[in-house]
């Protein structure tokens, strides 16, 4: 996958806000994660990018500053239903420090405000799937939602047929043992998706290419 140079300045960016005191929340791991991110949503090119699991909106901000920065076409949206039984699911595995988790649709909106850009916000569930979006396509998807028992794979399988190129997981470690086995089980049982990078805890799938086979086979026509 192609790093672009553009996201290491929009996560400098990100750290300034932060010592600034103007982002309110935190971004994880010091945006490391956002700079694979940022590269997966320009790799996918234009088209509209989704995230499950929001909170402060870094991932969400990132992800519509990229597109902004290189001239991608396409909006954002982030699915994040901001209750306290969701959160309160997760919590454990934040080690035990609810304000890790505790972003609200106020601060997703401060925050893109801040950088200048929109995300739309869809407050459900991402599973049953919202009927807001049921019509939806999108480039890319970003899973950072429910972390536990079988909603990694839940999440992806919602939106397995409503992504044409990338989708990526946060998360991706040893002390995440659901989103672990989520994609495992993803690799073994869906012949349409296959592993296409992984960096510290960031992974990306990508929807499987024609075989090489097919694309040799196709008609040559004239420009």
């Amino acid at each position: 996958m192609k790093i672009y140079p553009e996201a290491f300045e929009i996560v400098k960016k990100f750290n300034k806000a932060l010592q600034d005191k103007e982002f309110e929340g935190r971004v994880a791991d010091k945006g490391i994660n956002l700079i694979f991110l940022m590269s997966m949503v320009a790799n996918a090119g234009d088209g509209d990018h989704i995230e499950i699991g929001t909170l402060f909106g870094a991932s969400a901000i990132a992800a519509a500053l990229i597109k902004k920065e290189l001239g991608l076409g396409g909006e954002v949206y982030a699915i994040d239903p901001y209750d306290e039984e969701t959160r309160s699911r997760n919590v454990k595995m934040m080690a035990d420090v609810p304000e890790l988790l505790s972003g609200s649709p106020q601060a997703l909106k401060k925050n893109a405000d801040l950088f200048g850009v929109k995300i739309k916000l869809i407050q459900k569930q991402s599973d049953p799937w919202p009927e807001e979006l049921k019509d939806n396509v999108f480039v890319s998807a970003y899973i950072d939602g429910d972390h536990l028992h079988d909603m990694p794979y839940r999440d992806f399988t919602n939106l397995s047929e409503r992504v044409s190129d990338y989708i990526g997981f946060d998360n991706y470690e040893e002390g995440y043992p659901d989103v672990l086995g989520g994609v495992s089980k993803i690799l073994r049982e869906n012949e349409d998706w296959v592993l296409f990078y992984k960096n510290a805890s960031f992974l990306a799938l990508r929807r499987r290419l024609p075989p090489r086979a097919d694309a040799e086979m196709a008609p040559i026509t004239a420009q």
